[in-house]
């Protein structure tokens, strides 16, 4: 039985994951251009890590280095996972995007299992394997409702996801960031966006009206309240329930679709969030057995060795968040 840190551990994961699946939800609540919404989503989540750091009294240094793999991997993959998954969501079936976009865990758990010299595990491939031939039924099958989804969409879900899993690699690399240097992060990812708005359309202004409030939430809880409420499970959660916890995030995210009537039941789209998960979670577990001694990299690290695995392959939200 779970005693009273456990749990609040627990429902901190829990809090932390519903916070990631309802993103493609507040997405669908604008109207905005993908560029417009990721400035005012990083950019609200800048304030909010920024706020963070006033709240807990975080003393000043310990942000990572500026250099080009902090350039690249960094703030360029944080860039680019906001925008292309916006886009993809915009354009397509947004359950079904997401599901695409969440192959991320699976292509993360291969990478960094090539970097750190020791090959790919069979069973992460297999978990792989599950998770993209779960998938690809998805892709070909017709969405219920005459609801199409070109596949640019898929394509710009599939770009999102590999930019999550290089953010993810650079974190994992980095050594812990504090709530000032996500701040930094943020802040710098949304003045990319912005001058690419700029250059693309010369200017970032939309009519105002209440779309503009979805992706200030989007910045506020996806990218902000979720990084509190994350630290707290990473701290106090049982490891290996925190972990698979992230791998719920495209579940979440389907069913609130479906609740609220932007996506109709689909057994593909069932199907389909089966291999995700059952994927990422085989994966995770080829990964766990040779995953001691990674580096913390999210705001308020756990100090203790039982938050690191979950930590490594956390999701993208987990990560930049």
């Amino acid at each position: 039985m779970l005693n009273r840190s456990l749990l609040s551990g627990v429902l901190a994961g829990l809090f932390s994951v519903s916070l990631w699946g309802s993103l493609p939800l507040l997405r669908q609540l604008t109207d905005l251009p993908a560029l417009v919404t990721s400035v005012v989503a990083l950019a609200t989540a800048a304030i909010v890590a920024w706020l963070s750091a006033l709240i807990v009294g975080e003393p000043q240094g310990g942000r990572p280095v500026a250099d080009l793999r902090y350039w690249l991997g960094g703030v360029g993959a944080l860039a680019a996972a906001l925008y292309f998954y916006f886009a993809a969501l915009g354009w397509g079936e947004p359950a079904r995007v997401t599901l695409v976009t969440y192959l991320w865990p699976v292509v993360f758990v291969v990478v960094a299992s090539a970097l750190a010299g020791r090959g790919v595990p069979l069973r992460v491939l297999l978990g792989m394997g599950v998770a993209f031939a779960g998938v690809v039924p998805l892709v070909l099958d017709e969405a219920p409702g005459g609801v199409e989804t070109p596949l640019v969409a898929y394509t710009f879900g599939l770009i999102s996801g590999c930019a999550w899993a290089a953010f993810s690699v650079y974190l994992r690399q980095c050594g812990a960031i504090p709530f000032r240097g996500y701040a930094r992060m943020f802040a710098q990812a949304a003045g990319v966006t912005l001058a690419l708005r700029l250059v693309l359309a010369g200017e970032l202004s939309a009519p105002l009206d209440a779309g503009w409030l979805a992706p200030v939430l989007i910045g506020a809880g996806p990218y902000g309240i979720a990084f509190m409420t994350w630290g707290v499970a990473l701290r106090k959660g049982p490891a290996g329930l925190i972990g698979v916890l992230t791998y719920m995030v495209p579940v979440i995210a389907a069913v609130l679709l479906i609740l609220t009537g932007f996506t109709e039941p689909d057994p593909a789209l069932l199907v389909a969030a089966t291999a995700v998960v059952a994927g990422a979670v085989l994966a995770q577990m080829g990964e766990a057995q040779s995953a001691s001694g990674a580096v913390d990299c999210a705001p308020e690290a756990a100090d203790s060795a039982s938050a690191r695995v979950p930590m490594e392959r956390a999701s993208p939200e987990n990560r930049s968040e």
